[in-house]
Formats: C-alpha cells, sequence, structure tokens
C-alpha cells in the first residue's frame, strides 16, 4: 500500500490498521502494548516530531535553493500581515522567540538589503519600528510563494477532509495546550506608538 493510498483511507475514515509507519515500530520497540493510550500518546509525539521534521526540512531546502534563510521567512511574513505592513521592534522579538540580540541582528540584515526600513515611533522615541518595502513586499511575496508551494506538496497528499480534520484535532489539542491566542491585536502596541 503505497503513502499515498494510505492517506486517502484516512481521508474516507478508514484506518489502515495493516500499514505500520515508524512510530508503530518505534513504540514496538520500547515494549509498549500498542493498543493502550501511553502508546497512543507516544505514537502521536512520534507522528507530529517527524511531520514537523518533514515540513521544515524540505522548507528550508526549497527556501535555501532560492537563497532564503528560514528567520527571512519569519521576519517578512509577520511584516507582510501587519496592518501597514509595519510592526514594533518588540512586537517582531515576542512573535519571533529569539533574543533582542537575533532580532537587531536580522532587522539589520533585512535593512540592509532594502527590505525593511528601522523608523523611530514619533509617539517614544525609545521605540523602533519597522516597516516593509516595496522591494521587501516582493521578497515576502516570492517566500510565502515558496513556502505555499511546498506545504501543498508535501501535505497536500492527504485530501482536503483529512487535512480538515488533523487541523481541528491539532487545533483542538494546541487549545488545551496553550489556551487561546491572546495575540490576536500585536499590532496595537505599534499602533499606540505612532499617535
Amino acid at each position: 500500500m503505497s503513502i499515498l493510498s494510505t492517506l486517502n483511507g484516512y481521508s474516507r475514515g478508514v484506518t489502515a490498521e495493516a500499514v505500520r509507519d515508524r512510530a508503530d515500530v518505534l513504540v514496538d520497540l520500547l515494549g509498549q502494548d500498542g493498543a493502550g493510550a501511553d502508546a497512543a500518546i507516544k505514537k502521536l509525539s512520534i507522528r507530529l516530531r517527524r511531520l514537523a521534521n518533514h515540513v521544515e526540512r524540505e522548507l528550508r531546502r526549497e527556501l535555501a535553493a532560492q537563497g532564503i534563510e528560514a528567520w527571512e521567512l519569519e521576519v517578512l511574513l509577520s511584516l507582510r500581515r501587519a496592518p501597514g505592513q509595519r510592526l514594533s521592534a518588540g512586537a517582531l522579538l515576542r512573535g519571533s522567540q529569539v533574543t533582542a540580540g537575533a532580532i537587531t541582528n536580522r532587522v539589520a540584515r533585512l535593512e540592509g538589503n532594502g527590505w525593511v526600513r528601522r523608523d523611530v515611533a514619533p509617539a517614544d522615541r525609545r521605540h523602533v519600528l519597522v516597516t516593509l518595502t516595496e522591494s521587501g513586499q516582493r521578497r515576502a511575496d516570492e517566500i510565502l510563494c515558496i513556502k505555499t508551494t511546498t506545504e501543498e506538496r508535501l501535505l497536500g497528499r492527504a485530501g482536503p477532509a483529512a487535512i480538515q480534520r488533523m487541523s481541528q484535532d491539532l487545533r483542538d489539542l494546541l487549545l488545551a495546550i496553550e489556551g487561546p491566542a491572546t495575540d490576536e491585536h500585536a499590532d496595537e502596541a505599534c499602533r499606540a506608538a505612532l499617535q
């Protein structure tokens, strides 16, 4: 049975019990009963890590072929979706989970390429605002196209119904772990700095 037929089976609600994946084998090697809750949790964890690794590795490979680093994707796409394509350096820092020094270096490199502009916030000169330039917009669009194509190529094998179901299941799990999103209006700090 091919991976495509297995994924299509999932999308129709049919399980492929006879087809074992690496998570099944690894849990068996741990001496776990494959039917228990502990084994199911271990298998889920293994599968999530493996899937994330596949997506990350393939995306990095596709981006590198175009001379793009993964962090560029994070910063440029954050700016691309922000109101006015502008965020404070602090908002970029909070969204990126890296150090302040790393954000400063990344913004400086993007500015050196002409993809962003740094300005002092008019309302508070202690704050820096980072704005996507026109060439930065083109770069962000290029990166988004590569990202979308890569994700569709890898994840689109499962079919629309399976993707919807898995996405909802993972959303529910993440809400249970992280709670609701509290940063839906991350741009508010940037807007306040502009006033």
